[in-house]
This record gives C-alpha cells, sequence and structure tokens, in this order.
C-alpha cells in the first residue's frame, strides 16, 4: 500500500499535468485561470494528503514555504504554505499567474486595483477592489500584473497551496507597494523556501 507522501506525489504530478495542459491550451488568460483554480482546489480538498504532521509548523513570526513540485525549467511550481497567525503581506504583484488554494484554515485576500498611471519609478498608490477569504477547498487566482496582500486572521497557522507559473526564486521583477506612502519598491525572494 502505498504512503501518504507517495499518494501525495502522484496527486501533485497529476494535478501539474492539468494545469500545464490547460496552460497549453487556453495560455495565460483569466479563463485559464479559472480552469487551475478548479484543478488547484481539487487537490486541496484531499486534505488527507497535507497532514500537518508531515511538514514544518509556521511560527508566529514567519511563515513556511515548502516546494511540493517545479519543472526542470523553473516553471508550474507548486508550495505547500504553513502560514503563522498575524502574517500580513504588503500589496504585491507576482508578475506570473498565481493560484492560492486553502487546505486548511483561512487565509483572507485583499485585492488592489492601481490608482496611479506607474510613469514615475518609485511611486504607486492602490486601493482595495475587493476582498476573498480563502478556506478550505477554496481558491483564488491572479494574473501577472494583479496586486493582492495576504492576511491570516486565524489563531493557528494554515496550510494553503501556493501554486505559480514560475518558481518563487525566479520573480525577480516582484514590486511591492507601501499604500500610506503612495511608493513601491521590489519585493525579495523569499528567504525560506524547504
Amino acid at each position: 500500500m502505498a504512503t501518504t507522501a507517495e499518494r501525495r506525489a502522484a496527486a501533485v504530478a497529476e494535478t501539474i499535468a492539468q494545469i500545464r495542459a490547460i496552460e497549453a491550451e487556453k495560455g495565460v488568460t483569466p479563463a485559464a485561470i479559472e480552469d487551475f483554480k478548479q484543478v488547484l482546489a481539487d487537490l486541496a480538498r484531499r486534505s488527507e494528503l497535507f497532514p500537518r504532521s508531515d511538514f514544518p509548523t509556521a511560527d508566529l513570526k514567519n511563515d513556511i514555504f515548502i516546494r511540493l513540485s517545479e519543472d526542470d525549467d523553473k516553471r508550474f511550481a507548486l508550495y505547500l504554505n504553513s502560514g503563522s497567525p498575524g502574517k500580513e503581506t504588503p500589496p504585491h504583484n507576482h508578475t506570473t499567474w498565481a493560484v492560492i488554494a486553502g487546505i486548511d484554515g483561512e487565509e483572507h485576500n485583499k485585492v488592489y486595483r492601481r490608482t496611479d498611471d506607474g510613469s514615475v519609478p518609485g511611486k504607486g498608490q492602490v486601493e482595495v477592489a475587493f476582498e476573498k477569504s480563502v478556506g478550505p477547498g477554496e481558491a483564488i487566482g491572479f494574473m501577472p500584473s494583479d496586486i493582492h496582500s495576504i492576511h491570516v486572521l486565524t489563531d493557528r497557522p494554515i496550510l494553503h497551496l501556493h501554486m505559480y507559473g514560475k518558481g518563487l526564486e525566479q520573480l525577480r521583477g516582484r514590486i511591492y507597494f507601501d499604500v500610506a506612502a503612495g511608493t513601491y519598491s521590489h519585493f525579495p525572494s523569499h528567504p525560506d523556501i524547504r
């Protein structure tokens, strides 16, 4: 009988193959993102494949990204995120498509629209367009230029799947916004990918 890790690896491989096929057929379009969300949410609903005991637990200061899969060319990267209570990110883009699906706990997303024209380097203003909480079996998706922030409002770490068109270390052009100052800066790579 297959172990949980073996069953998880097989399910992840099947999910990635489906997403790769969708992108090949539809490109990176809003319709493709909707399909990616469904496929990744289906995987997230199989919570028995992601027992907390198999993954490190986030502490109160840091969240943890565990790489579950990434193609040799650094595309189609899937991570399990153990997010810490109280975690917040500034509004940021990804420069590639992204989908987040919930396994355990709730991750609150604020999605922003940029209100300046982007013509002044380092200056950038955003406002909240809508908000969506992503709980178990739910998903949210983003086009490369979309801007969002994450807020973990629960009192224990969450487990979510984060999938990107390119691996996190490849996303060197990302920016994040300081809403109060009306500025943006370059977003460094995530420091703790396992």
